[in-house]
């Protein structure tokens, strides 16, 4: 499938979407399922459960519109009929093709704007207002745990810089119970989000892979998206402080000192560590030894170098001192991490 047939597949009319513009009212919400929430009872709805305006009966939508996977699963909502307030049991990712999606989360009136990008919590109560002719959304729904369990964990191993991003994230999403993404003038967000689209609605041989390593780089790019909006606004300028300091450390976790660090960003090493340990929990210490075992079983894993190497690779000059610091972190020696 290549763009102009996406395009095609996403704006034509579904039955159910022809019904609604010509005045057809859906009446399905009150056979929903139900489920007390902070003492309030709300609509559930969640995956296989059929309901006509997200397009997920067989017989109401045209071929394109939905992608089940093993870990995922892919809706285009559908447009002229609104959706009242309801709640999932799962995370939803929600992304807009083109135009906009007016909804109301949690009480708090969003406008979401072409290539943003709305991270919804479970058990959010969220409604969705009539979609117009040029109003396109489409809804990413990891399934079960699989956002936090799996995909966060694989970032928040990758470095100290992507582990205080998810931190940051989850704690946004927490305590809000949503987090918008300005992605709006990204230049990545719509290219990748398309060719997921075009994999999902038009499988490939290797379409499974595909899918999921699209899916990884647009949570990898979100992040990006997300240090921006970390870096750019007010709100968040203590958060902000620690960033550049972090991505320092991360870069030269080999060789810096806690010193070295305090001179470069003009403070005294005392204020490293305090930065450091408020806004991550872990001290200069902590956080340059989580690196460089990070970086070992990195190398472990990926490729066939020998320990010794591994461990100066990794900043280690003493070995004996490596295998005390890994056996202490995965609790095995390095050479049965690699199996």
């Amino acid at each position: 499938m290549n763009l102009k047939a996406l395009h095609h597949y996403l704006t034509t009319l579904s039955p159910s979407e022809e019904k609604y513009r010509n005045g057809y009212v859906y009446d399905g919400w009150k056979d929903m399922p139900r489920k007390q929430c902070n003492g309030v009872e709300y609509t559930i709805l969640d995956l296989g459960v059929a309901y006509s305006p997200l397009d997920t009966k067989p017989a109401d939508h045209s071929p394109g519109l939905n992608a089940e996977l093993s870990e995922i699963s892919i809706k285009k909502n559908s447009r002229f009929s609104a959706v009242p307030e309801h709640i999932h049991t799962h995370i939803e990712i929600n992304y807009v093709y083109s135009g906009s999606c007016p909804q109301v989360i949690d009480g708090h009136p969003i406008t979401l704007q072409k290539n943003q990008v709305l991270l919804i919590d479970t058990n959010c109560p969220h409604s969705i207002a009539p979609l117009g002719e040029n109003d396109i959304m489409i809804s990413i729904i990891p399934k079960t745990d699989f956002l936090r369990e799996h995909m966060f964990n694989q970032f928040s191993n990758d470095s100290i810089l992507s582990r205080f991003f998810i931190n940051a994230i989850n704690e946004k999403t927490d305590h809000d119970h949503y987090l918008l993404f300005h992605s709006e003038n990204d230049r990545r967000i719509p290219m990748f989000f398309n060719e997921l689209f075009c994999e999902c609605f038009d499988p490939s041989i290797n379409s499974t892979d595909i899918i999921m390593h699209l899916f990884y780089t647009i949570m990898a790019e979100l992040i990006n998206v997300y240090e921006d909006d970390l870096t750019k606004g007010d709100s968040y300028s203590h958060n902000s402080v620690v960033i550049p300091m972090l991505r320092y450390i991360e870069r030269n976790f080999r060789t810096c000192t806690q010193e070295s660090v305090a001179d470069f960003f003009h403070i005294s090493p005392n204020y490293v560590t305090r930065l450091l340990k408020k806004y991550t929990g872990m001290t200069y210490i902590q956080l340059i030894q989580a690196q460089k075992l990070q970086t070992a079983a990195n190398l472990l894993k990926q490729t066939n170098l020998p320990i010794t190497e591994i461990a100066q690779r990794a900043g280690y000059e003493n070995v004996t001192f490596f295998y005390k610091k890994f056996q202490e972190k995965y609790h095995c020696q390095p050479g049965e991490y690699r199996g």
